[in-house]
């Protein structure tokens, strides 16, 4: 496995990340109690560090569902902040009532005067989360970032010209990309990691579902142009399944944007309508008839010839210029 593949697998597993994190943890008490290690065996080191480990495992695992703002995340929310509320009394108990149950003269008799101590070292440790935390949310998302965009920006320097998107295309994702916030820069260059992989390995063809998703994703991503969808809910698991050209719907829209004003009055449309031969998808933007004299592009070009190529999969491609203001993009799948 490859360094990419592994950064790829622990940006998206909560383990993985955890673990990263309980090493550094581990690490930390380490440093801080290095003058008393000679106090302590392998043992009752480890005894000492694991109301740490499972606390930390406890409000990581709550601060990472939270974060997914999932239908849940409230509720992780409270659960973080009760494993903080719960904190003194059960490190109190671990180690002035449990602990000395095993290990004699572990930690000496409570006293009123072990609060203040106690409630330090706790403070300290909910602070080592917090800073901990915040290199995971900020560094690591800085770090990840960074590592796929150079891999994506060598990818374009070798990308030839001839291929199905263009440098302009690939170049144009890149800098939405760059203007996003970290979170969104990991998920958008996942979907620029999928484009690159597609360019540099073709395959001819894939389910209309498939590109429909990243489709969707290269539209929430263009947040300087306005779209309209519409009539996906029209397609049942078979329109799904047909084929496509990989690449092509986006290829459109790339176009689209190209070439539409930045203006929300007039968005760009994307609709799926019932036709007499079958189900037609309609792209449609607004358009100066100037450029329309430039052509439509060298990827439009190889876009026509993917599709000329399926006559025998009843699709039918057709490009119209309506009312000398919009251009209009017609792919029916026939019946």
């Amino acid at each position: 496995m490859n360094i990419q593949s592994n950064l790829t697998s622990i940006q998206h597993s909560l383990l993985k990340r955890m673990a990263i994190c309980l090493i550094i943890l581990l690490l930390g008490l380490t440093i801080v109690n290095f003058g008393k290690l000679h106090l302590f065996t392998p043992l009752t080191f480890t005894v000492y560090v694991l109301p740490f480990m499972l606390f930390f495992c406890g409000l990581y695992i709550c601060y990472r569902m939270a974060l997914k703002k999932g239908r849940l995340w409230f509720l992780w929310c409270l659960l973080l902040l009760l494993f903080v509320g719960i904190t003194y009394r059960s490190v109190k108990y671990y180690y002035y009532d449990l602990v000395p149950l095993f290990f004699d003269g572990f930690t000496s008799d409570w006293k009123p005067e072990h609060r203040t101590e106690l409630l330090s070292r706790i403070s300290s440790g909910l602070l080592f989360f917090v800073v901990i935390v915040a290199a995971d949310y900020f560094a690591w998302a800085h770090f990840y970032t960074n590592a796929l965009s150079k891999k994506v920006q060598a990818q374009l320097h070798s990308m030839s010209d001839v291929q199905l998107l263009s440098g302009h295309f690939m170049r144009r994702l890149y800098n939405i990309v760059r203007m996003q916030r970290k979170s969104v820069q990991s998920e958008s260059l996942d979907f620029f990691q999928y484009v690159t992989d597609k360019i540099a390995k073709p395959t001819v063809l894939v389910p209309l579902k498939e590109e429909w998703h990243y489709l969707m994703l290269l539209v929430s991503y263009s947040t300087d142009r306005s779209f309209i969808v519409e009539g996906d809910e029209l397609l049942d698991r078979a329109m799904w399944n047909r084929s496509v050209p990989t690449l092509s719907l986006m290829t459109w829209i790339e176009n689209a944007i190209a070439y539409s004003p930045c203006d929300p009055v007039e968005p760009i449309v994307i609709r799926w309508t019932k036709v007499q031969q079958g189900m037609q998808l309609q792209i449609k933007n607004c358009i100066a008839s100037a450029d329309l004299q430039h052509g439509t592009g060298k990827g439009l070009q190889l876009v026509n010839r993917l599709y000329e190529q399926m006559n025998n999969q009843f699709i039918e491609l057709e490009y119209a210029l309506d009312d000398q203001k919009y251009f209009v993009i017609k792919l029916t799948f026939k019946s």
